[in-house]
């Protein structure tokens, strides 16, 4: 692998090449013969992860606005859109699926880039459908793309987090590119001029964790999108700025604070993809230690909503305003990201299921509100060796009893692995109601043997749920 800076300042000098075209070599240099097994075991998983939350995601009220839009819109029958089965463009089904696998919080997180799942794989498939490609190429595909998100993202995330930016829409459109453009076997050289290109489209706020609304969902699908988009630009023959990502103007300095971040933590050439978060519950990332702890407390403890006079929650200084600022949800994002509600949803009712947070009744329900109302949040240093999503909580008892667990990091992270198992159990409850039994069982079979396929023509047909002409809620 290149290095394409030895230093940890970021700025480039006349020994390296531009950030873009290294980052492009070492995702175009990928062979699935090469890649070790436990790299193509991790992109089934995120393929199969991200599948069952489109599915189910394509049936949520949230995302029919992106559904209208692609049916209204038209194009080539290129690629399909999951659950309805309608063939579009590629651009469109990349939007339409990034849409649906952002729709439900319950898509795959990464500590240095949010959520790449949902950026890159809509717009791998999308590509991969068009182009006849097989099993083998998407499986690259989804390597290149999750390594060249977090390469470009990752030095800036915290500073993401911390001015308001959405990493996922920023570093999406490079992770959806990188994937779109080892379909189309670029060379390193095309490659970077679709990063280049796709740059001009990294943005999104994140003011959604402040006050709701649900256009959060649809970064995913634009970012798909616009990967995918600058990488047919870049086919006919547009160019982009040669240092896009460390330049005076790039995205290093405009989105991480004015200066060259500390790239140092990224080289060495280790897989990013092995560090995906899978997530266990469908919320916001900085509830699930807290979660677990809460559940493990009552589990310990014994007791109910009705005993607990408070519930107080350590997390780090950044998680707080990223998920627990929310107090009184009034639609399904903001039920998402209140950590009020996900606690007080754990000890009302014993679990933290996807309907509870979409139904609009249990935004309102006494019970949860009371037990959230006992949540009180506080800045604490996390001990050493910690992760950044750990959380300590310490319940109060209206008898006096008392108990705390620190809960280091968040179920389903590197440090607490989802299993194979977890994971088809969690697709079995996505999909349950839209496909049959069979048919689960066989797209899981596909999905874990994907290497054999020499396209990926029956994978789009199980996509396909319902035909296009049919709107199944």
């Amino acid at each position: 692998m290149n290095k394409e800076n030895n230093s940890t300042t970021g700025a480039p000098t006349a020994a390296t090449e531009p950030m873009a075209l290294a980052i492009s070599r070492e995702a175009m240099s990928y062979r699935f013969e090469e890649l070790p097994a436990e790299v193509i075991n991790r992109a089934k998983q995120c393929l199969l992860d991200q599948f069952a939350v489109q599915l189910r995601g394509a049936t949520m009220p949230q995302v029919q606005p992106a559904w209208a839009l692609v049916k209204d819109s038209g194009g080539e029958p290129q690629s399909t859109v999951a659950y309805y089965g309608l063939r579009t463009s590629a651009l469109n089904a990349a939007f339409a699926n990034g849409t649906f696998g952002h729709s439900c919080e319950y898509d795959d997180s990464h500590y240095d880039t949010g959520h790449p799942g949902v950026c890159v794989i809509p717009a791998a498939l999308a590509m991969a459908e068009s182009l006849g490609a097989s099993g083998r190429d998407l499986l690259v595909a989804v390597v290149a793309g999750y390594q060249a998100m977090v390469r470009v993202a990752g030095p800036i995330h915290r500073s993401t987090l911390d001015t308001g930016w959405h990493c996922t829409k920023v570093g999406g459109v490079f992770g959806a590119a990188a994937a779109a453009a080892s379909l189309a076997k670029f060379d390193a050289a095309t490659c970077a001029h679709a990063l280049s290109i796709a740059a001009s489209d990294a943005s999104g706020t994140m003011e959604y964790d402040q006050s709701g609304g649900e256009i959060k969902r649809f970064h995913a699908g634009l970012a798909a999108r616009s990967g995918l988009q600058a990488v047919k630009l870049a086919q006919f023959g547009l160019t982009g700025p040669t240092e896009i990502i460390e330049g005076r103007r790039g995205v290093h300095r405009l989105f991480g604070g004015g200066k060259p971040p500390d790239l140092a933590p990224f080289q060495g050439g280790r897989f990013h993809i092995l560090e995906t978060i899978f997530k266990l519950y469908p919320s916001v990332g900085t509830h699930h230690a807290a979660i677990r702890a809460l559940t493990n407390l009552q589990s310990k403890m014994g007791f109910s909503a009705s005993d607990i006079r408070s519930i107080d929650v350590g997390l780090s200084e950044w998680a707080i305003p990223h998920g627990a600022t929310i107090t009184r949800p009034h639609d399904s994002l903001s039920a998402q990201f209140s950590l009020a509600f996900s606690l007080g949803l754990r000890v009302a009712r014993g679990s933290n299921r996807l309907q509870d947070y979409l139904d609009p009744t249990s935004w309102t329900d006494i019970d949860i509100l009371t037990a959230g109302d006992r949540v009180r949040t506080h800045v604490v240093e996390m001990p050493k060796g910690s992760a950044q999503l750990g959380a300590k909580v310490k319940v109060t008892l209206a008898d006096g009893r008392s108990d705390e667990i620190h809960q280091p990091d968040m179920p389903g992270s590197p440090a607490d692995p989802a299993s194979d198992a977890q994971l088809r159990e969690k697709f079995h409850e996505l999909v349950d109601g839209l496909m049959s039994p069979s048919r689960v069982d066989r797209f899981i079979e596909l999905v874990e043997g994907l290497e054999k396929e020499k396209d990926i023509s029956e994978l789009v047909s199980l996509l396909s749920v319902v035909s296009s002409n049919q709107r199944r809620i």
